[in-house]
């Protein structure tokens, strides 16, 4: 079999199911409140996503910007607008608490170990963790993959058998084809056999989150499909990684993470 294969996996929703545990309403309040934000105008969830995260995400996942600072620059218009005062230093310390939190919950499932390791050992297969994030994401997800034994670099980087591919690295979010240009010369001049997709597409956020809605997400499995094939010139199959119950739980994540697993041996054999 000539050329290599490529095998794409998502982060959040997919790798790490606590990445989106952390917008259970319990969770994102307590972290809101334990952090500061909330009694700086953060307060309540609805605010959180249509007045802060929502305004701010393309740009915040597409550029270094980072999580923090796009929280401080959306929570003190909202703080001034409800005449609080909020010094500059101690607004940052409250955003790098809450991403600190956030990121402590964006753990990789250990579910996913012997697949990772066994896919980083493989000839001819490069992997990269893909995602739409914000820039602390990288050197975090880096770290993940180290803590499991599995040697990976930044995309743009490159040079490793397992690589992570942030659209706040690449400019450009992964429903782009920007993004996957920007990959493309990373993976060598060997053609590709195939491009193996695992992602949840953002069906596992969050209800409140809009990034998870059903329309959205069907439009971005679609158009990253498309994208993948014109891109990289290969056969793309997908695995779409949802959970008929978002939260996962009673060995739903653990058993769907197996199904991956198995779809994907298949599919890097072939």
């Amino acid at each position: 079999m000539s050329g290599q294969v490529l095998v794409v996996l998502d982060f959040s929703g997919t790798l790490s199911l606590g990445a989106v545990r952390f917008a259970r309403d319990e969770v994102l309040r307590q972290a809101l409140v334990e952090s500061g934000l909330w009694e700086l105008g953060v307060d309540s969830l609805e605010t959180f996503w249509r007045e802060v995260v929502d305004p701010t995400w393309e740009v915040a996942a597409t550029t270094s910007c980072g999580y923090a600072r796009a929280l401080c620059e959306r929570v003190r218009a909202l703080a001034e607008a409800r005449g609080l005062e909020a010094e500059e230093e101690d607004l940052r310390a409250r955003a790098e608490a809450f991403v600190a939190r956030y990121l402590a919950y964006s753990a990789i499932d250990p579910a996913w170990g012997p697949l990772l390791r066994e896919l980083a050992a493989r000839p001819g297969v490069t992997t990269v963790v893909a995602t739409d994030h914000y820039a602390e994401a990288t050197p975090h997800i880096l770290g993940q993959l180290a803590a499991m034994g599995v040697a990976a670099a930044p995309a743009l980087q490159g040079g490793a058998r397992v690589l992570v591919a942030n659209s706040a690295d690449l400019g450009a979010l992964k429903a782009d084809r920007a993004f996957w240009q920007r990959l493309r010369p990373v993976l060598g001049k060997e053609p590709l056999r195939r491009v193996v997709l695992v992602d949840d597409f953002g069906a596992n956020e969050g209800v409140l989150d809009s990034y998870g809605d059903r329309s959205r997400v069907e439009r971005r499995v679609a158009a990253t499909a498309e994208v993948l094939g014109g891109v990289f010139g290969a056969p793309v199959q997908v695995f779409c990684f949802w959970l008929a119950d978002r939260r996962g739980e009673g060995g739903a994540y653990e058993a769907l993470v197996g199904e991956a697993g198995d779809f994907l041996r298949r599919a890097v054999a072939k």
